[in-house]
């Protein structure tokens, strides 16, 4: 059995698909596996948990860094149609 696993949007949102697959699959394993790998198993779904959750934070932190240097304004004006004078 093989497994595709589409990705989409920016690089970055493309390495948090991949952890949340890879985290998927870590609990899913986790139903059938013996009590050690179980144990190991449990343990990378929480380290690609706490991964998850730095790059939700970094994000939340860059986004607030643009705005209060005026970074995210200036993008935003540059997608605002120009209307004619």
């Amino acid at each position: 059995m093989q497994d595709i696993v589409p990705l989409s949007g920016e690089d970055g949102d493309r390495v948090a698909q991949l952890l949340r697959a890879a985290r998927h699959y870590a609990r899913v394993a986790q139903l059938r596996a013996r009590p050690r790998m179980q144990d190991a198993l449990t343990q990378l779904e929480d380290a690609l948990s706490d991964q998850l959750a730095a790059l939700e934070n970094a994000a939340d932190d860059d986004a607030a860094d643009a705005e209060d240097c005026g970074e995210a304004e200036r993008e935003r004006q540059v997608w605002r149609p120009l209307r004619a004078a």
